[in-house]
């Protein structure tokens, strides 16, 4: 196994930065309202925060494999949390948090394309291209192959992760959680932005790595 690059080791570094600084001013922020829809939204928060520490975590120790089977479950985690936020019914809502089989509805394309019609595009994005359903179009397909150990997946494990692939898996999740946590806090303060979540989600997609 070729040890970590330089390239990738600077793209952890950078992720952990914005990680970090969100994680420190969304702890700054109160809680909307003690409602059964925040308390999803803490529980998603939590969980997606949590997928890419990990993901963070396994690269920078050279274990890739693990890393990019994370992947898969940081995207279904934000893609989730900002459709349940802005769509999901109190009767859904009441169902995910106190029922015993409580499960979002639909396909996971279908939740993105809807969240396409309200997250506007970053400025790295091409005019043609939409945000959740281009990243799922590009990266769906590898993610479900390392998350149920596809021929990508057995393949990659023996050969090694190239640069590009680890590249674009850190890229990634630290545009996906931008995204969530500014989301998040828009769609639970009336969408009205937050100040330093906006000036870190600015900086981030202005850097290039």
């Amino acid at each position: 196994m070729a040890p970590m690059t330089n390239r990738v080791k600077h793209c952890v570094e950078r992720a952990g930065h914005y990680r970090e600084g969100i994680l420190q001013e969304v702890s700054k922020q109160k809680t909307a309202d003690n409602s059964d829809r925040s308390r999803v939204a803490t529980a998603f928060i939590s969980m997606a925060a949590g997928d890419f520490k990990a993901i963070l975590t396994e690269i920078g120790n050279d274990n890739n494999g693990p890393a990019l089977k994370l992947f898969r479950f940081l995207y279904e985690d934000v893609i989730n949390a900002l459709w349940i936020q802005a769509f999901a019914t109190d009767e859904l809502i009441k169902e995910l948090l106190h029922g015993k089989n409580g499960q979002v509805p639909g396909y996971m394309k279908d939740r993105a394309k809807e969240l396409d019609t309200i997250v506007a595009p970053p400025p790295t994005v091409q005019p043609k291209e939409t945000l959740f359903v281009d990243i799922q179009g590009k990266l769906w397909k590898a993610a479900c192959s390392y998350a149920h150990g596809g021929s990508l997946a057995i393949n990659r494990e023996l050969a090694g992760h190239d640069e590009q692939s680890l590249y674009e898996v850190l890229r990634t999740s630290t545009n996906l959680f931008v995204l969530l946590m500014n989301g998040m806090y828009e769609l639970h303060h009336d969408h009205k932005p937050n100040d330093v979540l906006r000036g870190l989600a600015k900086s981030f997609f202005a850097e290039k790595w």
